[in-house]
């Protein structure tokens, strides 16, 4: 099943529809004939996991039909507040669901957006109606090729556009009625003031995110030294917190029940206390929002204490690989994701490391001391977060290009903090909020944070993370049937997990340096040169994109005075030139196209103009271009040079809007009528505006 959905969305594979029925057809047959021969009934079945991959990615690509804006927008917008959340500098972010758009009236316009405010005004409530005028872009396409797409996740999570408000939104009463998910956001917002109130600072945003999965608040300082760490995955809502929630209530429950014997001798308090965890952990889930990680967490705790139910081993490899099952079932595009994989790949790694130290100690008969069982649990500790930490390693290497050298000390010593003093904290104050004596814990919690944080900020000082560049997926595909192997199998066939090991070893690749990084939008262009060093044409480049290019290819800035070291720029036009000698102009005037065309081995030009090709042989780069392809790498082989894009084609589905007509633009005598005072281009997709203007060079 994980490589039919890994065909189709990794590699882009779209096979007929009869396909997967076929083949899972053809499997049941065969299995069917093959009933007398276990072994090979057995092998007759693993086609059908590949057809049902096949199948749930169809059904899902099919049913999906999220509306990604086509580019960027200027437009008046109407929608309902779906959530609504509140940054450290006091800036609001609104998900809207849209009803309608005007001045213009967007061709295409998407379900669902995500604007920021940073006007002050009086904060929506959840359901409320939001009018007012938004810049609107599309998700962010990879920053290199082979780099993460980040219209991936917001494809399936139904957000087609991402921005910020021209001016504060128009006021607007409470919604009458909520939805029940409705309802469920507003109570989050509600436990969210409530704790800040208690804890004004990055306490109280980390608080928050622990229990109501709202992370907007946590200060970018914070964030960072806990990423420098390895300690970032306790801001995130996943089987980390749901394991600790579930166990806290199991063993609450089962000890006050257990203090009651006629209760404890005529009802199964085990069961009685998994229900109890179960019905907790889903309101948990609830609670945390609409979040992939944390509906991955809640399947599989479920399914653990469903075998709790029934009286089934609720820690086996079997109920991860169910848990695994359903979640690709439900949504397959998971699968590709880092908290899919990490989540997976640390819980078969801990279970299936438990399992072999269940079949070691079992014939021990020696009795625990007190002192045994602190120094097993101290020990327990530590290992768990070496095995987690060396499970999870290969994926964040894959997916961030970074280790985090402190990130199993940290661990080791942050893990007890929240296990036993911050969450436990954490779940009182959910219960005694109804009382109004929330702060009774969370006045501790925040003294727990304080520990944590100086923890954080002390080892990313002394040795912060560090990039170390790609690893390649053919690595990565190993290293997963290493931890497979390793995790499943119970006999000397776990050794054969060496094999696929020192193969992913073998074959991560050196780091080649492309000699020039084009994003986008045009607007940030790096000349990188063989021993890392590189210099921008933009004397302040994108942070977001400059530093994944300096995570996937181990860049270092080389120094300078002036605008932009290397690039000469005279006229509006930047000059450079690549490593090998190519030369490479930029500008972003139109009338300038033919001068760059004529002098430079790549022209790039910022600009939208119909031609694509330049007439001396110069390789053309326009934003007209680059939406076909986004972001460009160049890089050398033994044919040459060519210019590597980072989309591919045909279009995936969640890619297709860059096929779509270009964003046009708002008359001018409308625009000067709407357009808010901080002056902003007014741009959007409607296709009653006047087509932008892009004449030909």
């Amino acid at each position: 099943m994980m490589i039919a959905i890994g065909l189709v969305f990794g590699a882009g594979w779209r096979p007929a529809v009869w396909l997967g029925p076929a083949i899972g057809l053809a499997s049941l047959g065969g299995s069917i004939a093959g009933a007398g021969w276990p072994f090979l009934r057995s092998v007759l079945l693993v086609p059908l996991g590949f057809a049902l991959g096949l199948f749930a990615s169809w059904v899902e690509l099919t049913v999906t039909r999220t509306t990604l804006l086509s580019g960027d927008a200027t437009v008046r917008i109407v929608g309902r507040v779906g959530l609504r959340e509140q940054d450290d500098r006091g800036r609001y972010r609104y998900t809207i669901d849209l009803e309608r758009t005007e001045r213009p009236t967007l061709s295409r316009p998407p379900e669902r957006v995500r604007v920021l405010v940073s006007s002050r005004h009086a904060p929506l409530s959840i359901g409320a109606r939001y009018e007012g005028v938004v810049r609107l872009r599309p998700p962010a396409g990879p920053a290199f090729p082979g780099a993460y797409d980040f219209a991936f996740m917001p494809f399936f999570d139904g957000t087609g556009a991402f921005g910020y408000s021209l001016g504060p939104p128009e006021p607007s009463e409470a919604a009458a009625n909520l939805s029940f998910m409705e309802w469920i956001a507003d109570l989050r917002l509600g436990m969210g003031e409530r704790i800040r109130a208690v804890l004004p600072d990055e306490r109280g945003a980390v608080t928050a995110a622990l229990i109501n999965g709202e992370r907007a608040g946590i200060p970018d300082e914070i964030e960072n030294a806990l990423r420098a760490t390895g300690l970032a995955h306790v801001l995130s809502i996943s089987g980390f917190h749901m394991a600790l929630v579930a166990g806290m209530v199991m063993v609450l429950v089962r000890s006050v029940l257990a203090a009651f014997p006629s209760i404890a001798l005529r009802w199964q308090v085990r069961k009685i206390a998994a229900l109890a965890a179960l019905f907790v952990t889903g309101f948990y889930f609830l609670l945390a929002g609409d979040n992939a990680a944390t509906e991955r967490s809640f399947i599989m705790i479920a399914i653990m204490l469903g075998a709790v139910l029934v009286d089934r081993p609720a820690l086996t490899l079997r109920n991860v690989a169910i848990a695994a099952l359903l979640v690709m079932a439900i949504s397959p595009h998971a699968l590709m994701t880092a908290t899919f994989q990490m989540s997976f790949a640390a819980t078969a790694a801990l279970i299936g490391a438990y399992g072999a130290y269940a079949r070691w100690s079992r014939g021990s008969e020696e009795e625990g001391t007190s002192f045994r069982t602190l120094l097993l649990v101290i020990v327990g500790v530590f290992v768990s977060s070496m095995i987690a930490g060396a499970a999870t390693a290969p994926y964040g290497i894959y997916h961030f290009q970074r280790v985090a050298p402190f990130g199993l000390l940290a661990n080791v010593l942050a893990t007890p903090i929240f296990s036993f003093w911050i969450m436990p904290l954490a779940l009182a104050s959910v219960c005694l909020m109804p009382f109004g004596l929330e702060y009774l814990a969370l006045h501790p919690i925040g003294w727990g944070l304080d520990l944590v944080f100086w923890m954080a900020k002390s080892f990313a000082n002394t040795l912060p993370d560090y990039a170390v560049g790609q690893i390649g997926a053919r690595s990565l595909l190993c290293f997963t049937a290493a931890l497979l192997l390793l995790s499943f199998c119970q006999s000397r066939l776990r050794w054969t997990a060496l094999v696929p090991l020192v193969l992913g070893l073998a074959l991560i690749p050196p780091t080649l340096r492309p000699e020039l990084l084009v994003s986008e939008d045009a607007k940030d262009v790096a000349v990188v040169f063989e021993d890392g060093r590189v210099i921008h044409l933009q004397k302040r480049p994108n942070r977001f994109i400059s530093k994944q290019w300096d995570r996937a290819f181990e860049l270092n800035v080389a120094r300078g005075k002036g605008r932009s070291p290397g690039f000469e720029c005279v006229d509006k036009i930047c000059r450079a030139q690549t490593r090998s000698g190519l030369r490479v102009a930029w500008t972003d005037q139109l009338e300038r196209i033919g001068e760059v065309c004529d002098t430079a081995d790549v022209a790039i030009v910022a600009r939208a103009p119909r031609m694509k090709a330049c007439r001396s042989g110069a390789r053309l780069v326009t934003l007209r271009t680059l939406r076909e392809t986004g972001a460009l790498a160049l890089e050398r082989d033994d044919a040459g040079w060519r210019l590597a894009a980072s989309v591919p084609s045909p279009f995936e589905e969640w890619n297709r809007h860059r096929a779509e007509p270009w964003p046009e633009r708002q008359a001018r005598e409308t625009f000067d009528r709407v357009r808010p005072k901080t002056g902003a281009p007014f741009v959007s997709d409607s296709a009653e505006s006047v087509r932008r203007g892009d004449p030909e060079p």
